[in-house]
């Protein structure tokens, strides 16, 4: 459909100015909270009038009227609907409704029309063994159920979920607009009910100007069971916010060619709940596999990161080719997404192509002197394989240990993919135990290692640049503190068990332990997430200030009160203070007096630490 759509927020865009002429049968809107999204809904409400479309907004709080009492002074008409809807007030009521984005007109359409009124008795009685029926004395229009013969009221015995369902469904089934803004349709609703009024919005979903029993639908919403986009097209309808920049949706796929457009839609359909919270976050970052999701998620976890309170979500994907394409997806809606890769990676797969068609990367590249991204990993994997065939060739007696693990599995390596794996493990090598493989080495060999190290580290960055992390030491076995029988040939069957192992270690360290056992990846981590300390010595001191000043006020009005008398003093506020602190002891001494007291443990890293103040104090300066 064809409707411009030009609107700014100038507190959260500036100047700018969020324009769409193109709308999709559903439209979704995503994205963090606080970002604008129900400030932009009020406002396409008013455009789509102007586009000739009978437009109806419902906000995130449109039941407040059908809680679980109907007595609020003035909401609706002066009328504190206590006896029920006043049936002379329906054209008031309705008009109020719509402007303030309530559902209480539900009842009223239903009570009066009958075609509307027998599709949700149906659904009512079908699926939920329930029946209503509208009740009309003196003048005013109240509803009941009924469920196995017991009768309640709709308004204060009725659960929220299934009034959400009732006052949904009326308006979808109701002839009267064909144009339904929805904030939050999920609330109050699990999620099989919600895929459920998803199913219904998409059956009624069309062009209203084409086929006048369709209604275009705009949908905003932070349940990933709301979402339903199964392929490209449908991607250009869904528009994700972001913290003070404006919306954006794909608007072309210039950067697509046909065959990665044809991934795109594959992933599309095959999307999960886990996959979809990408359009929620304001940092998504995709991991290979759920053992790296796990991992991440405890180390954050006992680190006492809060993922969720900086809009973090770490998901797993099943394959670096899918962090490709979930990647390339988050560039085109200019989503802040993340990788962390395992570092064959670096050697195979499509996410380093992707990367290379940055212009970004080669501006990186060319201001460090080096050829083009791709280039230049082709460059590092002829030194690579040098280094492997001169290892190969050697004559030397190789030891026991790690070592030898390198060696030989290195030397196993055989089929299409060989080179590339003895890439990635001679990589790996040098990683792990490069004094050992130097001595190995013929002096072109080691000169060749200084390349690999100088290159190696401008491509990492490179890949930093872009938010493209790799795991440099292989894959996360390679990171765990518990054994893992070869480092270099880790079997897929095992990974499960070694994940189970480290877990239990991880449990039983506190965040300094797991810094120290895990600084590789928490350098990553903290690169990624940012570290929020909640601070609350600064508003523990600024409130013990207030009645350090407060006690100075006391007794110096009267320097005879004793502990238990400053304790029943109104403007002491003890009942609230003794929350946060211990009185020890309040002595007098010559023209003044001192007082002792203990913070209370949880405030305060020092619980045992006593505090002093007396009549000379700052207590504006009180620094706990």
């Amino acid at each position: 459909m064809e409707i411009n759509v030009d609107i700014n927020v100038d507190f959260l865009w500036g100047d700018k100015h969020f324009i769409k002429n193109k709308w999709g049968n559903i439209t979704y809107i995503v994205g963090p909270n606080g970002t604008g999204k129900t400030i932009v809904a009020e406002k396409l409400r008013e455009q789509f009038k102007k586009a000739k479309l009978k437009v109806r907004y419902f906000s995130a709080e449109r039941l407040n009227a059908l809680a679980n009492k109907w007595d609020r002074n003035g909401y609706l008409q002066n009328d504190n609907l206590r006896d029920g809807l006043n049936i002379g007030s329906f054209a008031g009521y309705k008009n109020r409704a719509d402007e303030l984005g309530q559902s209480i007109d539900a009842i009223i359409e239903l009570r009066n029309k009958l075609d509307l009124q027998i599709k949700i008795e149906s659904i009512l009685s079908d699926i939920f063994g329930k029946t209503l029926s509208f009740k009309e004395t003196g003048g005013y229009l109240n509803v009941t159920m009924a469920d196995s013969g017991k009768v309640y009221d709709l308004k204060k015995d009725e659960s929220h979920g299934l009034k959400e369902i009732i006052t949904l469904l009326a308006f979808l089934y109701d002839d009267e607009y064909n144009c339904i803004i929805l904030d939050e349709p999920e609330l109050n609703l699990h999620p099989q009910f919600q895929q459920y009024i998803l199913q219904e919005i998409k059956s009624m979903a069309g062009d209203p100007f084409q086929e006048q029993e369709k209604k275009m639908f705009v949908i905003l919403t932070h349940s990933p069971y709301m979402l339903n986009i199964q392929n490209s097209d449908e991607l250009e309808n869904l528009i994700v916010f972001h913290r003070h920049e404006v919306p954006t949706y794909v608007k072309e796929y210039e950067d697509m060619d046909e065959y990665k457009k044809s991934r795109l839609n594959k992933l599309l359909l095959r999307m999960n709940v886990n996959h979809k919270t990408l359009f929620f976050a304001d940092k998504p970052i995709f991991v290979e596999g759920y053992i790296d999701q796990q991992f991440f998620n405890i180390l954050q976890y006992k680190r006492e990161i809060p993922l969720g309170a900086e809009g973090i979500s770490i998901i797993d994907v099943g394959g670096k080719d899918e962090i490709d394409i979930m990647y390339s997806l988050c560039r085109l809606l200019k989503i802040n997404a993340f990788c962390i890769i395992d570092m064959d990676g670096l050697f195979e797969g499509k996410l380093r192509q992707s990367i290379d068609k940055i212009s970004d990367t080669a501006t990186f590249m060319a201001k460090r002197g080096k050829d083009p991204l791709m280039k230049s990993i082709g460059n590092m994997e002829t030194l690579l394989d040098a280094e492997v065939g001169e290892l190969l060739k050697s004559n030397n007696v190789i030891p026991h240990g790690e070592l030898k693990d390198f060696y030989d599995v290195l030397k196993s390596q055989s089929g299409d993919k060989s080179s590339m794996m003895q890439r990635r493990i001679m990589f790996l090598g040098l990683h792990r135990i490069k004094n050992e493989i130097e001595l190995l080495l013929s002096d072109e060999g080691k000169r060749k290692l200084l390349q690999i190290e100088g290159l190696s580290k401008d491509i990492f960055e490179c890949f930093n640049s872009v938010n493209v992390y790799f795991l440099e030491k292989g894959e996360i076995e390679n990171y765990y503190v518990t054994d893992v029988e070869n480092q270099y040939q880790i079997a897929d069957k095992k990974k499960t068990d070694y994940y189970l192992q480290e877990y239990q270690k991880i449990n039983e360290m506190d965040k300094t332990e797991i810094k120290e056992k895990y600084k590789d990846i928490v350098v990553i981590l903290d690169k990624i997430c940012s570290v929020i300390d909640v601070n609350t010595e600064k508003f523990v001191s600024a409130k013990i200030g207030d009645w350090i000043h407060n006690v100075q006020s006391a007794l110096h009005m009267n320097p005879n009160i004793t502990q238990e008398l400053l304790k029943n003093n109104p403007k002491i506020h003890w009942d609230s203070y003794q929350r946060i602190i211990e009185l020890v002891e309040l002595s007098k001494k010559d023209n003044g007096f001192c007082c002792k007291f203990k913070i209370l443990r949880g405030l305060t890293s020092d619980s045992k630490r006593v505090y002093s103040f007396d009549e000379k104090t700052v207590a504006a300066n009180f620094k706990v």
